[in-house]
């Protein structure tokens, strides 16, 4: 694997804004990006908080497919995805890897500035939207529902006042077949509408190398609820990880009279794969001297490529995910009432191997003269996981907002209900040495979570524009949470101890508990205009975050009892500022929050998943630079330094961690990209373009193990484009990790010392059409 050091501060970029600040001719100008940051329509360079916006027409096949995608072109963000209904974000080091039912994400994300309470529950393709907003830091005195991380602001486009029709189709490497569509325009004399369809197909990019003669054992699956089996080396020479998405989107929009309208929006998606191809890496860091008996139990054709795996399971990730928007705005004329009702639900079941090798066979003979007993020489263990989750939720948002010359001002109330249906199974086998460690050979425990969260929140925020260069910006937030959550662990098989990781004897009875957290946050700002085009800011901002209960615990007076709530504070201070006629834009934040009773949720070195609170700090700098030098040119590039640390925490094996890094938090990360349009005769153009994304070497876990580290990687992508003359059609040629650099997708440090890891998309190309009417 390749490595890139950049070491260059992000002030480094100072020097070339002013030196260009001069030369100024007739010229282009940069675009100007509008958002929605703080609830009304302002130019991103008016908005004194860090920001980055995707403009909607970046977020297509061969460009942004996904968040994982957006993430590694915005530096300070990070995604990571356990399987298809857990993915994870990370905004300045500060995320939530938890999967209880009764855990609310730390990075919020907002579709049309509807609240989605689980992560999973974004599946809809990313087409036809207008753009995406990613706010760094605490977001509360102007949302309904509190981020305390950061929030990602997925906003559709609405439907158009003229007749659309367009179609695009893509074809690719790895049997790439991607359609899309949408047909928009007014259907009567006030009232427009918009339906967007999308179907995506493509193979995977493991491969299950398993073979007949590898099969040694069934398992024991009498009682399991989930996983339902082994189905032996049916599945031989599958390429896993293949997937098959399709969704649609409706909206109508009506306009009621003179001063209202109404917004009807519906959505619904369906994405399905036949699961990860999980890898056992680091068999040096192996405890006890087991790597050999890891690598026993592998083919040569399993350890020729880290993508492949040998499982004798159905392994699948399927996922359900929709919802209905009603958003009326009646303007009052001294006011705008805005009210936001919305409805969604995500369901989703995965099967993953854990470990990807075949059953162990714990009846295995010890080589003759070796006094072990049986199933001593066999690989380690085999670890299943199957989870089923049901989630739904209902909200409601009021808004009232206004201006004057001198004023601005919002107040707002928000309520919402969430219902979490949550069961997981574990079906496990462990040789006989590890048996040695108090492990059940066969263990097969399934955990149940049934949770209740009611939020309700009362938020206010006003700009004071005392003269016309400086404003004062004051927030205020009262916000309560409340859960409800019956668990229970259940110990399918009945052996002694309990399969991993319940190990301790099943519950008696299913556990209830409930507890409620409330909190006031508040935010104080000033921005300065000392001349235009150049804006000064300081900002004071506090977050919360609710109490959770942990999942998959083993002794019912934890299951009874929350983690604390999480609090940050902070303290921001930047500039944005546009020079040489607008054609160049550059912008700089430093930052730093400190956090109280972060949630960190941890596999430890007991086998035993835990919940705990700790005190963490995260500072850095983030800068942004785009400049348009020639006509036909356009050059961006943004950075991010970030020293994201624990100040204390004692995990639950006993180690001190403090002082050692966040995870999924690189200390540095930049972005370059580069467009340039050439015009051809007869109008039509062709847009070459590239981009760079670079992150630092950052851990995926809080342990800060070598093993758990994924290496500074940068990944280049680039695409030619053509466009007809009046762009009713284009056409695209695209390619995504040129190089072919190896990332982690996810990677679990598993007790014995070893790794299990899958690995994000290799290099891809494809062919990309698009017709217009």
């Amino acid at each position: 694997m390749k490595k890139t050091l950049f070491r260059a501060p992000a002030t480094a970029l100072l020097p070339l804004a002013l030196a260009v600040q001069q030369a100024a001719y007739a010229q282009p100008q940069l675009e100007e990006v509008i958002v929605t940051a703080e609830k009304r329509s302002q130019s991103i360079q008016d908005v004194p908080l860090s920001v980055a916006a995707v403009d909607g027409g970046n977020v297509e096949v061969g460009k942004i497919e996904g968040l994982n995608d957006i993430a590694y072109r915005t530096p300070g963000l990070t995604f990571n995805q356990f399987n298809v209904g857990e993915p994870r974000i990370y905004i300045r080091g500060i995320g939530n890897s938890s999967d209880s039912a009764a855990s609310d994400p730390a990075v919020g994300v907002f579709i049309d500035e509807v609240y989605i309470g689980r992560t999973g529950g974004i599946g809809f393709d990313l087409f036809d939207l207008e753009r995406i907003e990613i706010l760094r830091g605490p977001q509360g005195t102007l949302y309904g529902k509190n981020t305390n991380g950061g929030a990602v602001n997925i906003v559709t486009s609405r439907p158009s006042e003229e007749g659309e029709l367009r179609l695009r189709g893509s074809v690719g490497s790895d049997g790439l077949l991607h359609l899309q569509g949408l047909a928009s325009g007014p259907l009567s004399d006030g009232t427009a509408g918009k339906l967007v369809f999308s179907w995506r197909e493509r193979d995977g990019f493991g491969k299950n190398v398993i073979t007949a003669d590898e099969i040694a054992s069934m398992g024991d699956f009498s009682a399991s609820k989930l996983i339902g089996g082994s189905i032996g080396a049916a599945n031989a020479g599958d390429d896993m990880g293949s997937l098959e998405n399709w969704s649609a989107r409706g909206q109508l929009l009506f306009d009621i009279g003179d001063n209202a309208e109404l917004l009807l929006g519906a959505d619904y998606a369906d994405n399905e794969t036949n699961g990860s191809c999980r890898h056992v890496g680091n068999l040096d860091k192996a405890i006890a001297g087991l790597g050999p008996f890891w690598e026993g139990a592998m083919s040569d054709r399993y350890r020729s490529d880290v993508r492949n795996c040998a499982s004798q399971f159905d392994t699948t990730q399927e996922r359900e995910t929709g919802g209905l928007m009603a958003r009326l705005e009646y303007d009052m004329d001294v006011a705008t009432l805005t009210s936001i009702t919305a409805w969604r639900f995500s369901d989703y079941n995965s099967l993953d191997d854990l470990t990807g090798l075949p059953l162990i066979d714990l009846d295995a003979p010890s080589p003759p003269g070796v006094p072990l007993p049986p199933g001593s020489f066999t690989g380690p263990e085999n670890v299943i996981d199957a989870a089923e989750e049901e989630a739904s939720q209902w909200s409601q948002e009021f808004r009232l907002a206004g201006s004057t010359d001198r004023f601005n001002w919002l107040l707002g109330a928000f309520y919402m209900e969430e219902d979490v249906e949550r069961e997981e199974e574990f079906y496990t086998q462990y040789s006989t040495l590890l048996q040695g460690l108090g492990l059940a050979g066969t263990g097969d425990v399934l955990f149940t979570q049934d949770n209740t969260t009611k939020s309700m929140a009362a938020y206010g925020q006003a700009d004071w524009h005392i003269t016309e260069q400086l404003t004062l910006t004051y927030g205020l937030r009262w916000a309560e949470d409340e859960k409800d959550i019956t668990q229970n662990a259940i110990d399918l098989l009945g052996t002694t101890p309990s399969g991993v990781p319940l190990i301790l004897p099943e519950f008696a009875a299913p556990v209830s508990a409930s507890d409620s957290w409330s909190k006031v946050t508040q935010k104080l700002s000033v921005a300065w205009h000392p001349w235009d085009g150049m804006m000064l800011y300081a900002t004071y901002s506090e977050g919360y975050k609710s109490g959770a209960f942990q999942s998959q615990t083993n002794l019912p007076s934890v299951a009874a009892q929350p983690v604390d709530p999480e609090f940050v504070t902070n303290r921001e201070v930047g500039m944005k500022s546009n020079w040489w006629d607008n054609r160049l834009q550059f912008n700089l934040s430093y930052f730093d929050m400190d956090y109280e009773d972060l949630q960190v949720f941890e596999l430890n070195s007991l086998f035993l998943l835990t919940l705990l609170n700790a005190q963490a700090a995260s500072e850095g700098v983030e800068a942004s630079f785009d400049i348009v030098p020639t006509e036909n040119l356009t050059l961006s590039a943004s950075y991010s330094w970030n020293d994201a640390t624990y100040d204390e925490f004692v995990n639950s094996n006993g180690n001190d961690l403090s002082g050692n890094n966040l995870a999924y938090a690189p200390e540095q990360a930049y972005t370059v990209s580069a467009n340039y349009r050439w015009p051809l005769s007869g109008g039509s153009t062709v847009d070459f373009g590239a981009t760079y994304s670079w992150k630092d070497e950052y851990f995926l876990g809080p342990q800060n193990r070598e093993r758990e580290a994924q290496p500074a990687e940068g990944l280049l992508d680039a695409s030619v484009s053509w466009a007809s003359a009046d762009t009713s059609l284009t056409v695209d040629v695209w390619g995504k990790n040129l190089t072919d650099e190896l990332v982690l997708s996810n990677l679990i440090v598993d007790p014995t010392g070893v790794t299990s890891e899958f690995y994000m998309a290799p290099r891809t190309y494809g062919l990309t059409v698009t017709k217009s009417f």
